[in-house]
């Protein structure tokens, strides 16, 4: 009976906390996502190996994000196998120049990197409420889960963009702008050179500009508390000191 349960995290995993490594998969990910068009794959062999760069970086974050979160072992290998094999198709596609992620064939992005996507930012969000005391992995992570909701929100944008009639900003775009879009709504600067027409568009992008605001008035109150019961009480609940740092 006792191995009835099988919790899907726990604190033993060597990778746990690892929220430096994961920023920086994350980052070159997205700086990936924006400077290239995952459509344009067809006879362009520096797009070629630019796609396949960015998926392999994409796939990377997404196995950092799991460990850094504290996912089980008994977990990670199928997560592993789905994540390395979504790779593995995207290269022969990519390969076969139809790798691309949207274009006129209709060729969607494949449904597990979505929610993989959308799950990223869930999972470390989750183990970063289970820190007590503030430290420079609790800053990485909180930076990381900010910028994860942002990639998440570009595969969201992404398929709306397939399964709606009709182009999400009115006219066919790159999938670089995509990404672009994504960040300048998370951040809410909203240049208004790219807006979505559609209801669907505009329903997420809302989210989008919801979520990444609550995110951070949360986190902040999150951090800025910890803090405070950390001046306060020099000793931890762990019964390591007050810094903020290790």
């Amino acid at each position: 009976m006792t191995n009835a349960r099988r919790p899907l995290f726990d604190e033993r995993s060597r990778f746990l906390d690892r929220f430096g490594l994961l920023l920086l998969l994350t980052v070159a990910s997205i700086t990936m996502l924006s400077l290239v068009d995952i459509t344009q794959v067809r006879t362009d062999r520096t797009q070629q190996i630019g796609s396949l760069v960015t998926a392999s970086l994409t796939a990377a974050a997404l196995l950092v994000a799991l460990r850094a979160a504290g996912l089980a072992r008994r977990w990670q290998r199928p997560t592993d196998a789905v994540i390395i094999a979504g790779v593995l198709v995207a290269a022969a596609l990519i390969a076969l120049g139809r790798g691309g992620a949207l274009d006129a064939s209709g060729t969607t992005p494949p449904l597990f990197a979505t929610v993989l996507a959308v799950l990223a930012p869930v999972v470390v969000v989750r183990r970063l409420l289970t820190h007590r005391r503030v430290r420079r992995e609790t800053l990485l992570g909180a930076v990381s889960a900010y910028v994860l909701i942002a990639a998440a929100f570009f595969y969201i944008l992404l398929a709306v963009e397939i399964w709606q009639p009709g182009y999400l900003f009115g006219s066919e775009q790159p999938t670089t702008s995509f990404m672009y879009f994504s960040l300048t709504t998370i951040t809410t600067v909203g240049y208004g050179d790219l807006t979505a027409v559609s209801q669907p568009g505009r329903l997420f992008a809302n989210a989008e500009a919801v979520v990444g605001q609550l995110y951070l008035v949360a986190f902040v109150g999150l951090v800025i508390g910890l803090l405070t019961q950390q001046v306060r009480r020099p000793g931890s609940p762990d019964g390591s000191d007050g810094d903020v740092d290790d």
